[in-house]
C-alpha cells in the first residue's frame, strides 16, 4: 500500500505540477518511509527484549527482599508472580516447573536464555550457587553485592540511553534549516526556469 501510494503521489505531482523535482523528492521520501516501516520490526523486538530485562531486574529487587526475609529461592520466585507481566510470569512458571523435576543448574540457565542477556545469566548462576550451597548468609551477601552492582550499572545505562535519545532533538533545527534551504533552492530554480521559458 505504501509503495502504491508513493507511486500515485509521484505521478500525480508530475501530472498536475509539471515539475520533475517534486516526484523525485516524493520517491526518495517514499523509499525512506518504506525502509523505516520495514526496519521497525527489529527495533520493536529489541525494545521488547530490553523491557523484559528491565522488568526482571526490577522484580529481582523484590526477590532480594523476599530472600532477606528468610524465604528460600523457590518460594521467593513464586512470590514474584503477582508482580510480573505475562512474558516474565511465563518464564518464572516454566523455571519453577523445571526445578520440580530437575535440581541441577539447567532450569536456571534455560530461564536466563529467554532474556538473551549476559547480566541475567550471571544473576541466575549466582542464585543457583545460593541454592547449591544452602542459602546461607555468605551466599546471600555475595548475591546482594553482585545484584546491587548489576542494578547500578543497569540504571546508569538507562540514564545514558535517555540522554542519547534527547541528544537527537538537538539535530532537528539543522535538519529543518537544510530542508528549508532545499525547498527554497528548488523554488528559485523553478521560477528562473519559468522566467526563461516565458522569454
Amino acid at each position: 500500500m505504501i509503495i502504491v501510494l508513493v507511486i500515485a503521489l509521484a505521478l500525480g505531482s508530475y501530472i498536475f505540477l509539471k515539475q520533475i523535482y517534486i516526484p523525485i523528492f516524493v520517491g526518495i521520501g517514499g523509499l525512506l518511509l518504506i525502509y523505516f516501516y520495514l526496519s521497525r520490526y527489529s527495533s520493536m523486538e529489541k525494545k521488547n527484549e530490553k523491557d523484559h530485562v528491565d522488568q526482571l531486574i526490577s522484580l529481582l529487587s523484590y526477590f532480594e527482599i523476599f530472600i532477606s526475609n528468610g524465604n528460600n529461592v523457590y518460594t521467593s520466585f513464586k512470590m514474584l508472580l503477582p508482580y510480573a507481566e505475562l512474558f516474565v510470569q511465563d518464564a518464572i512458571n516454566s523455571m519453577l516447573m523445571q526445578i520440580d523435576v530437575d535440581k541441577t543448574i539447567g532450569p536456571y540457565i534455560n530461564f536466563a536464555s529467554k532474556f538473551n542477556n549476559r547480566t541475567i545469566e550471571s544473576l541466575m548462576l549466582s542464585i543457583y550457587q545460593m541454592v547449591d550451597n544452602g542459602e546461607n548468609a555468605i551466599e546471600l551477601s555475595e548475591f546482594n553485592l553482585l545484584f546491587n552492582n548489576i542494578k547500578e550499572k543497569h540504571f546508569d545505562e538507562l540514564i545514558d540511553s535517555h540522554k542519547k535519545g534527547l541528544d537527537i532533538f538537538n539535530s532537528f533545527p539543522l535538519i529543518g534549516a537544510g530542508a528549508i534551504t532545499i525547498v527554497l533552492s528548488i523554488s528559485i530554480v523553478s521560477i528562473i526556469g519559468d522566467y526563461i521559458n516565458v522569454i
